[in-house]
This record gives structure tokens, C-alpha cells and sequence, in this order.
């Protein structure tokens, strides 16, 4: 999440500047790890090495990648100085990567599992994001953060699935022919060669690939419909569209509960469930007239 400038000045929390605060509760996390032996790395705004974003861009959360193995030592972290659960898993994003924890005074946290786009297994993904990695120091603690490569890497993958943003200028289109070809190397290694092309303007190159109309809906846009006409092109198995199935039935109680600032009552619930089942109608109508 990137804030405005007047977000910057003063957030819900009080008086506290957004940038410093997530300055701050980025050396909270990794103080946490130290602690715990947790295996993380710190990923997007005060994480970036120099160069690799547009000058002046801030983050309004951490976001951090742990170890899997290690997810239950940072939960047990996170919970004891008082971070709450806000969002799991499954209910977080397409890609059931990542779980969103809040606290009252530091903010919000990101706890990333893997990254969009990557598809190799989760604990061999973060072997590779670590290798040769970098001590950036974030409000006076030394955190470790992925190499320049894996980095840009990093950033034209969120790109990708926000849409476009300026990182691809920076990350990518500043780099030079021997970067660039070390970006590609590592997306073969890590399975993300689809989900690279759509960051950086190749997409159709892989036009026959499963998660092609997936990527292509990240990129372009477009209806409800054609969001969950990705998504189950992309579902490997029954296993996975079985999942995909249920989920497109049922309301998502934690992005509700993000809306309403509190928990959401049944009635709400309810009311949420008539509304998608009434949009998801009127697209589906709107596509028969249309055809």
C-alpha cells in the first residue's frame, strides 16, 4: 500500500508520520526474529535498495517473507507484544500468499509465505530469495533484505499484479542488458517466468501458459466474471477448483471486517451475500446480451 502525501503527515494512529512509523516496526519484526531465530526478509519500501524505485515512494505497512517453516515462531512473536490477526491466508488475495496482523501502535504487518507470480515450493522459493543477501539498516537495526537482482525481480511482480506501476521504470527499465538477463535467470529458477512477462510487457508470449488470462486480468482489468474465469483456468487440480468454487459462494468476512473497521454482524453478512450473488447475476446477464 502506497499512501498520499497527506497520509504521509499523520496517520489513524495518531501523530505518528506513516514513514517513520513503518520505519520503526520494520526493526520491531526483525528484533522479534532475532529474538526467535526466525528466518525473514524484508521486502518493498524502506527494504528497497537505492535506484530500484522512484525516489520519495513510501509504503504504509511492512511486508515481510518468512521462512515457512518459521510462520508459527512469527505468529507467536507478532501476537505476544500485542499484533492481532486481521486477515488469513486464504481469505488475503487471489494467491493465498499472504495474512495481514494489526496493532494499535505499530501498525500494520504483511506476512508473506511466497510471492505472486513465484510457483516453485514455498520453503525452496525463500532459499533462493536469500541467497546472497543484503543487511540494509531501517531505523537503526540491520534487517535483511533480497540482492539488487532478486529485488527487481520482486518489485515487477507486484507490479504486475497491482496493475502497472512506476517500479517497472526503475527496476527494470534502468537496468542494463546483463541486469536485466540476471532477472530472467532468476524467474526461470523460480518458476515466474509468466508473471515476469506480464510485468514488463511480454505477456503474450505465453498466451498458451494456464495462468496467461489470470496475469492478463492483473494487467488489463475487467468484470467480476472475467476475474473468476482466470482464476479457474488457472487452478491446477479438482482439489483447487473445488476450493475455488466455494470461495466464489461465500462472502469474504475478513475484507468485510477491514471495510467496517469491526467485526461484521450477521445481517451484514448476509446483506454482503445478496449483494454479490445480485452482481454477479447482472454480469452474467449483461454477458448474454453482449453475445
Amino acid at each position: 500500500m502506497d499512501p498520499t502525501s497527506e497520509e504521509l503527515a499523520e496517520d489513524e494512529l495518531g501523530h505518528i508520520p506513516v514513514a517513520a512509523r513503518v520505519h520503526l516496526s520494520h526493526a520491531v519484526v526483525q528484533q522479534l526474529a532475532d529474538r526467535g531465530g526466525i528466518d525473514v526478509l524484508h521486502l518493498k519500501g524502506p527494504a528497497v535498495l537505492p535506484g530500484l524505485r522512484e525516489p520519495g515512494r513510501h509504503s504504509s505497512d511492512v511486508d515481510v517473507l518468512v521462512r515457512p517453516s518459521h510462520l508459527p515462531l512469527l505468529v507467536t512473536a507478532l501476537e505476544s507484544i500485542g499484533w492481532e490477526q486481521r486477515t488469513t491466508f486464504a481469505t488475503g488475495s487471489v494467491f493465498a500468499h499472504a495474512a495481514n496482523w494489526w496493532h494499535d501502535d505499530w501498525g500494520w504487518v504483511d506476512v508473506h509465505l511466497h510471492w505472486p507470480g513465484v510457483t516453485i515450493e514455498p520453503e525452496l522459493a525463500f532459499e533462493v530469495f536469500s541467497r546472497d543477501l543484503v543487511q540494509r539498516d531501517i531505523a537503526h537495526r540491520p534487517c535483511p533484505v533480497p540482492n539488487a537482482t532478486a529485488q527487481r525481480l520482486i518489485l515487477v511482480l507486484h507490479s504486475a499484479r497491482s496493475g502497472g506501476t512506476t517500479d517497472v521504470e526503475h527496476a527494470w527499465g534502468a537496468a542494463d542488458t546483463a541486469e536485466q538477463d540476471d532477472v530472467r535467470a532468476l524467474a526461470a529458477e523460480l518458476g515466474a517466468e509468466v508473471a515476469l512477462a506480464a510485468g514488463i510487457g511480454e505477456l503474450e508470449q505465453h498466451r498458451g501458459h494456464p495462468t496467461y488470462l489470470l496475469w492478463r486480468h492483473f494487467v488489463e482489468g475487467g468484470s467480476r466474471m472475467d476475474e473468476w474465469r482466470a482464476r479457474w483456468a488457472a487452478a491446477r487440480g479438482a482439489r483447487a477448483k473445488t476450493h475455488l468454487l466455494t470461495a466464489a459462494m461465500r462472502v469474504n468476512q475478513d475484507h468485510l471486517r477491514m471495510e467496517l473497521g469491526r467485526p461484521p454482524t450477521r445481517e451484514e453478512v448476509r446483506a454482503k451475500q445478496r449483494e454479490r450473488w445480485r452482481k454477479a447475476a447482472g454480469e452474467v446477464e449483461a454477458r448474454v446480451r453482449r453475445s
